[in-house]
């Protein structure tokens, strides 16, 4: 029977949630909402027949935790794949699709590969399985399916897909691509009402992937799928070659090949999403669960008065507000961070800096 096999990429660093995420635990293996870690939130997603053994790609730093993390919640491992260095998603899936054709014979032709980031976070798990049921008859078809997150506001942080020609039952055509918007331009995707957001989440058949893969960004492939051909495996661990990934461009699934195949559909999709990618998002993640009357959400020894929409998380000294308001402070392993919810973006400027100090023991 044909399974749709889950591929986690696990290889960001989280570094616009310094100091919670640091390089040796990024956020995807931390329980930043619930008491799950993202990536064990990730796969549990997929626990449902329709679904084959999750696959993790990662770097080699974080392969123990992985496999730990999925033991502690009972989950089996189809493979876990090791990134030598960096290279983005597009290099990311092309290794995804080589795996789900090879896997030892025991991925069908029809299989499918869901391929989805590790530090997001659904609110609506059943609807996520809805729209993945009625994206898999048309990625049988050929067709690279994304899934769109119906927009509740004028957002600028994120990418916008232009909803075209409808191919089935709530899929689409993938009209167009569009970058981060301005604020009157996020406005007008709001008002039109055939805009999502681009989670930057895939269903698609191995084959017809890299074919769009080979057409349009065929260095992609070629230095990918050499990488994959000549990995070393050690049990479920598989080692991509070092030596030609890293000479492998680096780039977007979006930008190599979604913004210019004729094969891109869109699901749009209302299943509770958040990237977490800053701590504003934390905030409004943790603001459904565990928040006062005044929209504070607050873990470790805290005091709050008179202060509204902050977050705070500490994991040693006590931390006490007065009067304040859209505010994040964070206390980790002896790093204080305070920043202006407003700007919380700019975390990854401290990262930064500590990367051109060569500070290690910092990041």
């Amino acid at each position: 029977m044909s399974k749709i096999i889950p591929v986690i990429m696990s290889g960001g660093a989280g570094s616009r949630l310094w100091p919670l995420s640091r390089r040796a635990m990024p956020k995807q293996l931390l329980p930043l909402v619930t008491d799950k870690t993202m990536v064990q939130e990730t796969v549990a997603r997929f626990d449902d027949p329709l679904f084959g053994d999750p696959v993790f790609i990662c770097n080699q730093m974080h392969v123990e935790p992985i496999q730990q993390q999925m033991s502690d919640i009972g989950c089996a491992v189809g493979a876990i794949i090791v990134e030598p260095v960096g290279r983005n998603t597009a290099p990311c899936a092309v290794v995804a699709a080589c795996h789900g054709l090879d896997a030892g014979g025991a991925v069908q032709s029809d299989d499918l590969i869901m391929l989805v980031p590790a530090d997001h976070h659904v609110k609506n798990p059943a609807a996520f399985l809805d729209a993945i049921k009625k994206a898999a008859a048309t990625a049988r078809q050929g067709y690279l399916v994304t899934f769109g997150i119906t927009p509740d506001r004028a957002e600028t942080g994120y990418g916008y897909i232009a909803q075209g020609e409808a191919l089935a039952d709530g899929v689409y055509k993938a009209a167009s691509f569009r970058e981060k918007p301005d604020a009157q331009t996020a406005q007008s995707y709001l008002d039109d009402g055939g805009y999502a957001w681009n989670a930057g989440i895939f269903l698609f058949s191995p084959d017809s992937f890299l074919k769009e893969v080979h057409t349009y960004a065929d260095e992609i492939h070629n230095m990918a799928q050499k990488a994959y051909a000549q990995s070393s495996q050690g049990g479920a661990v598989i080692h991509l070659n070092e030596e030609i990934f890293s000479q492998c461009p680096s780039e977007s699934i979006d930008y190599a090949v979604m913004e210019h195949t004729q094969k891109a559909a869109i699901v749009p999709c209302d299943i509770g999403w958040n990237d977490i990618g800053s701590y504003a998002s934390l905030l409004a993640a943790r603001v459904e669960t565990d928040a006062d009357e005044k929209g504070n959400a607050v873990r470790g020894s805290v005091i709050i008065e008179d202060s509204q929409n902050c977050l705070v998380d500490t994991d040693s000294l006590s931390v006490s507000l007065v009067g304040v308001k859209d505010l994040s402070v964070i206390v980790r392993d002896g790093e204080v961070l305070i920043v202006s919810l407003d700007k919380a973006q700019s975390v990854k400027k401290i990262v930064e800096t500590l990367k051109a100090a060569d500070d290690k023991e910092r990041l």
